[in-house]
Formats: structure tokens, C-alpha cells, sequence
């Protein structure tokens, strides 16, 4: 306030008054800036605490919690965009040098803490692998780098058979299934051998699996339904009856399988066998085709 009555002065100082008016039009100017100060003054001591213009309460200073450690590695696979593969297929394996598990995590992207030293940290997605040896300094954020050339193998086949499945561009990567007619895997980009085996009969298909595409396949594996029927006086013969059945191939005699009914119905590849039949102390044999787009029914007597 001293300030700007000062500056008033000077204000007056510097015009020149030659004229009463003048001067009292000053000074009546003067008396009414300072009666505005004056009440400005009163009405400042009963503002509430309410009243936006103005803050009586010191602000405490922050309080802050207290500090977590951070993580020190970061992991993340490298996916082409059009694959959409599922966090639960997505694995990670961090080991110490020993090959001891540290942690193990899933899902595309993660942060872990880790003690200072060296580790080996394996992604696997599906039957697709890789590992890289990292060590964790201090103030140093690990980020390996981990791209992930896969795609989906997808087969289906009309008949359930067992699966082998051996890569011809990766040495360690091959597998097989059992008695089951889709396959559904995750694969290193490459070529592979597939190969189906019904009834003793292998079938050999190569495919390319793409990376970044979903790779489908139909099978088609020629089999052919054959029924077995023992009679008696020619009639059922409803009793127990044990079939083995043989693949005669090559001049070898390969063992397809055991069967328990006294009419029994197979599903077989064509080609020649030999069936056997057995009740006690009965045995009855007989060799046979199996051709494609015919009724395959054998008929063994047991009497």
C-alpha cells in the first residue's frame, strides 16, 4: 500500500498544477484509493476458509510412499500380427546357469525382479523353443530379444490314426500321437514330414508350414470297412470268439489287432490279411483282400 501512495506522489510531482481545481481533483483521487485499501483491510479478516479467493491453511507437504524395487528384466515374443495365439501357450523359463527354474510366467509380454547374476531364459510356444543366456547388472534394465517364427499346423484326417510328425528343417523338433484324427500345433516355420499309421499302413506327406499363417490340411487315409461274423450250423454264433487279424505284406505277417465279438466290424487299409478265429479249443483261419468300393464280410465257421 506504502508503494503505491508513493507512486501517487510522484504521479502528482510530475504533472504541473497550476490550476486550485486541479489540485483538490487530486487529492480527492488520493483519499479514495486509500479509503478502498482500508476497507479492503477489514473485510479481509472475517472471509471464510470457504471463500474461494483466498487460502488461510498451509498445504503439508506430499507424503510418499515407500519405494518399491523395480523390475530389472523385461520379456516379450515377437508375433506376426495375424497369428492369434493364446497367452496359456506362451511360456517362459527363467533358469540359473545350472539349468535350476527361477520363475516361470506366461503370456506375450512380462516384467519380472531378478538377483544380480546370470540366467538362461527359454520361450516356448508350442513345439517352438529358443533360449538366450543374459546376465542381470545393477541399474540395468534386461531386455532380450526373442522373435518367434512360428505357424499352426491344422490337420484333419477321416479316420483316427497315429501321428508322427518329425521336422525336416530342425533337427530337434519331431512328435508324435495317438489314435486321434485332428492335429492342432504350434510349429517353427518349415517343412515337415507327416505321417499317419492306420492299421500298420503308413502314409508319408510333406508340408510347409508358413510363418505367420495357419496351416491346414485334409488327409484322406483309404480304409476300408471289413466285417468278421462266426457262425455255427450257419448261425451266429453267439459265443466268445478272439479274432486276430494280419497284415500280409512284403512276405512279412504285421499284427493289426485283437478283437472280442462274435461279429466283429474293422476298419483297415486294403491290402491282403489274415484273420484268426478262436473259441476254446477251436481255431479257424482264413487270408483275404480288402479292396476299396466293395462288401469286405468274413465268414468263418466254427463248427
Amino acid at each position: 500500500m506504502i508503494t503505491k501512495i508513493m507512486a501517487l506522489g510522484w504521479f502528482c510531482r510530475a504533472i504541473e498544477v497550476t490550476k486550485p481545481a486541479q489540485l483538490v481533483s487530486l487529492l480527492g483521487f488520493s483519499l479514495c484509493v486509500l479509503g478502498s485499501y482500508a476497507i479492503a483491510a477489514a473485510d479481509k479478516s472475517s472471509l471464510s476458509v470457504l471463500d474461494t479467493r483466498i487460502n488461510t491453511q498451509a498445504i503439508a507437504p506430499a507424503t510418499l510412499s515407500p519405494t518399491v524395487a523395480t523390475e530389472n528384466l523385461i520379456l516379450k515374443a515377437y508375433l506376426d500380427e495375424s497369428l492369434e495365439v493364446p497367452d496359456q501357450a506362451i511360456q517362459w523359463q527363467v533358469s540359473d546357469m545350472k539349468g535350476v527354474p527361477v520363475q516361470q510366467v506366461q503370456g506375450q509380454g512380462q516384467s519380472l525382479k531378478l538377483a544380480e547374476g546370470n540366467y538362461q531364459i527359454t520361450l516356448s510356444i508350442g513345439h517352438f523353443k529358443e533360449t538366450k543366456q543374459l546376465a542381470i547388472q545393477p541399474q540395468v534394465v534386461g531386455q532380450p530379444y526373442f522373435k518367434a517364427d512360428i505357424g499352426r499346423l491344422a490337420i484333419v484326417a477321416n479316420h483316427a490314426a497315429d501321428w508322427t510328425i518329425r521336422s525336416l528343417s530342425h533337427t530337434d523338433t519331431s512328435f508324435e500321437l495317438k489314435a486321434t484324427q485332428q492335429i492342432d500345433a504350434w510349429l517353427p516355420a518349415g517343412f515337415y514330414e507327416v505321417t499317419p499309421i492306420h492299421s500298420g499302413v503308413a502314409r508319408r506327406q510333406v508340408v510347409n508350414v508358413l510363418a505367420g499363417d495357419i496351416n491346414a490340411l485334409t488327409i484322406d487315409i483309404p480304409v476300408v470297412q471289413v466285417n468278421l461274423i462266426a457262425v455255427e450250423n450257419n448261425q451266429p454264433f453267439f459265443k466268445p470268439v478272439e479274432w486276430s487279424v494280419f497284415r500280409l505284406e512284403k512276405g512279412e505277417r504285421q499284427h493289426v489287432g485283437n478283437y472280442y465279438q462274435h461279429s466283429q466290424g474293422i476298419t483297415v487299409p486294403t491290402g491282403y490279411y489274415e484273420v484268426v478265429a478262436t473259441h476254446d479249443a477251436t481255431v479257424r483261419s482264413r487270408q483275404f483282400w480288402v479292396k476299396e468300393n466293395t462288401t469286405n464280410k468274413i465268414v468263418l465257421a466254427m463248427d
